[in-house]
């Protein structure tokens, strides 16, 4: 820079209502609002105008200025709101803290745990825990987070990622991956002592847990109002293992009678690669998992395993657990086992366990074998009363066929003290079919009763009746009433024992027809209720 003059070193100092045009490069102090200015100089001189510039310091409009914030619509939009509130910047970032805040790296090799465990313990214990703007999101980044002890989480914790698979805490350790802790840092069975806050709207959403070891994913102790969205629960069972104690998805593990485990929500979770995906013993209520894919497990959900009947929070058992909408794939034994009553009382044991509109692939209940192996089991099995299969799809079904070519199918799908209700299916009836002819089969491995409500069409010509069919293995009964609109449409239905395998017994029951000659087909619309 060449030099134009050279001067002497002139510095000013005074009012804001006093400051005058600077000289080229001199300074001018504003004492009463703290802020630098120095003089441009003349537009010949290169300045790009004539005045005094800002120099930046914290007194200075222009620095409070970009610390703060204030909402000015979609993209930034130039129309002020003037319902909006100027905010600092420290405020603003202070709303949603990330655990790198804390000095966690989720470089899949840093011990992040100690980290992780003083964000959660800072946000939701340790400052202002009883006043609720203290509660802020915790944000975990992209990244996998190494920890080798449970995360202990506190009441009102809420726990966001990036996403499955994007976020990803990694336990090495012999603990689940996730526990509860009341608002005073106990745990365990500890929960609640000394008029604790326990655990209560808890939230943990889009990110995986994952466990190296045969340990469990979620521990749910003494929790109430928690809600788990779009997880990925993963554990370290390879498919064809055994059975494990230890390795559970998600478990409860402590329950009293003032400190009961209920209103637990699962959406669009993912459960994978435990040996028991979900294990419910302890007395809990109103448990649900909606809209979620369960894979790779020696048992899918086992329901009042451990129940004794008298150990408390082991008496009365799981209540109101319902499976909707979910899909179960590669499980070698039941996808939902409900254990029998235990104890004195009336009502002991799970109730209301509630299987709807779910998808149980033909890999499940096999023993990996394969389906037509010796070795298969229910797909579900309800060994306790109040229980339910509702509007599910069992792959299975679809392998029995008519024609003599289905597969070995002994065990059926619903078993044990249970109503299964089927969605609606039809099927032509051929005309002029003078020898009995499936329509469907049903497993009969053990007595049941089935009724298959139902409506014929044959041209103009229509019934509405009801089947209503007992059987077990060497026995079969069945009663047809009907109401015909006209004439008879000329079908008659019934049902009849088969032997399907090599073994002794009759496994199955037919659902046959015959058909009169009229030249017409028919058309039966049928549904079908099991009492198992």
């Amino acid at each position: 820079m060449p030099i134009v003059q050279i001067s002497r070193i002139q510095h000013r100092r005074g009012k804001r209502t006093d400051l005058p045009q600077l000289a080229a490069g001199e300074i001018g102090w504003v004492i009463d609002e703290q802020r630098l200015f120095i003089g441009n100089g003349t537009v010949s001189d290169g300045a790009p105008a004539v005045g005094n510039t800002e120099i930046v310091t914290s007194g200075s409009s222009a620095f409070t200025t970009a610390l703060s914030h204030t909402y000015k619509g979609y993209l930034g939009d130039s129309t002020p709101v003037t319902t909006s509130t100027s905010r600092t910047l420290q405020q603003r970032l202070d709303e949603y803290v990330s655990v790198k805040d804390f000095g966690a790296k989720g470089d899949d090799s840093t011990a992040d745990v100690t980290a992780i465990q003083n964000a959660i313990d800072e946000i939701y214990i340790d400052t202002d825990k009883d006043d609720t703007r203290s509660r802020r999101i915790l944000f975990f980044p992209a990244g996998t987070y190494r920890i080798n002890t449970a995360l202990k989480i506190p009441p009102f914790a809420h726990l966001v990622g990036e996403g499955p698979d994007k976020t990803i805490i990694k336990n090495s350790g012999n603990n689940a991956v996730v526990v509860m802790q009341d608002d005073e840092g106990n745990v365990g069975s500890d929960i609640g002592n000394s008029s604790a806050t326990t655990p209560t709207q808890v939230q943990i959403s889009n990110m995986t847990l994952r466990t190296s070891v045969a340990y469990g994913g979620i521990s749910l102790d003494r929790v109430t109002n928690a809600y788990f969205n779009n997880l990925k629960l993963q554990g370290s069972y390879a498919s064809g293992g055994s059975d494990s104690a230890t390795s559970k998805g998600v478990t409860v593990t402590n329950s009293t009678a003032t400190h009961t485990t209920s209103n637990i929500v699962f959406n669009q979770c993912q459960f994978t690669k435990f040996a028991r995906l979900v294990d419910l013993s302890f007395n809990c209520t109103n448990v649900k998992f909606h809209a979620c894919d369960f894979k790779t497990a020696y048992y899918g959900a086992l329901i009042g395993a451990e129940m004794d009947g008298s150990t408390t929070g082991l008496d009365d058992g799981p209540r109101d657990i319902q499976f909707t909408s979910s899909s179960w794939s590669d499980i070698g034994q039941q996808a939902i086992l409900v254990s029998p009553a235990t104890g004195t009382t009336d009502d002991a044991g799970p109730r209301h366990i509630v299987s709807h509109a779910n998808f149980y692939a033909k890999t499940v209940g096999n023993n990996f074998e394969g389906v037509g192996s010796i070795r298969e089991v229910p797909v579900i099995q309800f060994d306790n009363d109040e229980c339910s299969s509702v509007q599910d799809f069992f792959e299975r079904t679809d392998l029995r066929r008519s024609d003599g070519s289905s597969e070995l199918n002994a065990a059926p799908e619903v078993q044990g003290i249970g109503v299964t209700t089927k969605l609606i299916k039809s099927q032509t009836l051929p005309d002029n079919t003078s020898s009995a002819t499936t329509i469907n089969e049903f497993p009969a491995l053990s007595s049941k009763g089935i009724v298959i409500k139902y409506k014929i069409t044959r041209g103009t010509l229509d019934r509405t009746g009801e089947l209503v069919i007992s059987c077990s293995t060497n026995a079969v009964g069945f009663d047809d009433t009907f109401t015909e609109s006209g004439a008879d449409v000329g079908v008659t239905l019934t049902a009849v024992l088969d032997d399907k395998d090599s073994t002794s017994g009759n496994e199955t029951v037919a659902f046959k027809f015959t058909t009169t000659s009229t030249g017409t087909a028919a058309t039966i619309d049928y549904q079908t209720t099991i009492i198992a």
